[in-house]
């Protein structure tokens, strides 16, 4: 009898080791496939308008607790035209729009002859034919690595025959808090499922520099409103511990210049409309003309604020000649300024911002911060040049970039690796 409790103790113990094991087995499985060691994904942020200057209007700590310890530029200079699609184009592509191929918002393709033109809804936007170089997501998914998109203008195209693992189709009701949400649910998956490369974007100060002008109070109320939202993002990341593990780059594409009811160019006080097709306005207008030459006449040096040039003589600093959608004329208003028509103007139309300007204006730079183990402490930079951010996102991730205009050269001095 007493053998037989002798027994009955020991096949419990065993059978209890047994299950000790197993579970502990399943919780290291667990901690395993959740744990965030070695896992430093890139965060590539864009605030759409967000000028190089705008830290200075108003409080922003939780922009001040990223800034700290970051590497931080004076600007970050955009390609030419300064506008929100040929920009963000050029981060991720490392090209300039000539090369990439979306060299505005609006664009017309002879070839196609379709019109490109952005906004929710848009067919064009979604369409890989009209873009003509690989972006960072497509760069990284050919090697392997993950990338998932919140919003970035071009990502819900299929480049190149690639999609990002997960992206969303732009739609601009999907609230702030909400994209972070999207953002913390993809960190949270599986070890073997996180993406490589996140990226997320923002309009609203954008949207508001343009209905209110850069030096309006409703600008001060969407830098206040983004800073917020970088508090929840970093908060978040700080809560499950992977926030010193994340290269968080944040970016814009543009600045805002002020305008003007008094700063107007009437197109139509120099040409006649009948005969000329205007593929894109303000404040860079394209022309396709019946006659090149007597349209170029009419309108070279006859405003003093704006600059008028055949394809083929646009100043080389802007590389902007080469591709078949740039028009055969081209004029470029002088900072601040607007093209329009008489019966077009409302001057309440004009008391806002625009950009899309030379990007020689400082006006026109955006923001360039980053942080993370891949970048040094405390490093202030002179103004960089957008193009520049594709080969490094590549270093970092240790990909192979595709053919650009950048380089790694004018990012290693802020790199740590």
């Amino acid at each position: 009898m007493r053998e037989n409790k002798i027994l009955t103790r020991l096949t419990k113990i065993f059978y209890t080791s047994i299950i000790c094991i197993i579970f502990s087995s399943c919780d290291n499985s667990t901690n395993e496939k959740h744990s965030f060691e070695n896992y430093e994904p890139i965060i590539l942020i864009s605030i759409d308008g967000f000028r190089w200057d705008y830290f200075e209007k108003t409080e922003t700590p939780n922009f001040d607790k990223i800034i700290d310890g970051a590497v931080i530029s004076e600007g970050l200079v955009p390609v030419f035209p300064s506008k929100t699609f040929p920009s963000h184009l050029s981060i991720v592509t490392g090209n300039y729009p000539t090369n990439h191929g979306i060299i505005s918002n609006r664009m017309y393709d002879q070839e196609f002859n379709e019109t490109y033109y952005i906004g929710q809804g848009s067919k064009a936007v979604v369409d890989p034919k009209w873009y003509e170089s690989e972006p960072i997501w497509v760069t990284a998914e050919k090697q392997n690595k993950l990338a998932m998109t919140m919003f970035w203008p071009g990502s819900d195209a299929k480049i190149m025959g690639v999609n990002p693992s997960e992206y969303h189709v732009y739609d601009g009701s999907v609230s702030h808090d909400s994209r972070i949400d999207q953002i913390m649910r993809w960190i949270k998956m599986d070890i073997d499922k996180r993406p490589d490369i996140i990226t997320l974007y923002f309009s609203h100060v954008d949207s508001q520099g343009h209905k209110h002008g850069p030096e309006s109070n409703e600008i001060k109320e969407a830098i206040q409103e983004m800073d917020r939202v970088v508090g929840n993002l970093t908060s978040r990341l700080k809560e499950i511990g992977v926030f010193e593990n994340c290269n968080i780059i944040m970016t814009s594409d543009h600045g805002m210049a002020q305008l003007s009811p008094d700063k107007i160019i009437f197109i139509d006080d120099y040409i006649d409309l009948e005969k000329v097709y205007v593929v894109d306005w303000s404040p860079v207008i394209a022309i396709i003309p019946d006659d090149v030459n007597e349209t170029y006449d009419q309108l070279f040096d006859q405003h003093p604020n704006l600059k008028i040039y055949r394809k083929g003589d646009i100043p080389n600093r802007l590389h902007y000649n080469e591709h078949k959608r740039v028009t055969p004329i081209i004029g470029i208003a002088d900072e601040g300024w607007s093209i329009t028509t008489r019966d077009r103007f409302n001057a309440e139309n004009y008391l806002g911002g625009n950009h899309g300007y030379d990007p020689k204006y400082q006006s026109m730079h955006g923001i360039f911060i980053a942080k993370g183990p891949s970048f040094q402490s405390n490093k202030n930079i002179p103004p960089l040049h957008s193009i520049h951010l594709y080969e490094m996102m590549c270093h970092i991730l240790n990909i192979e970039p595709a053919t650009n205009d950048g380089s790694l050269d004018s990012t290693k001095a802020f790199l740590s690796r």
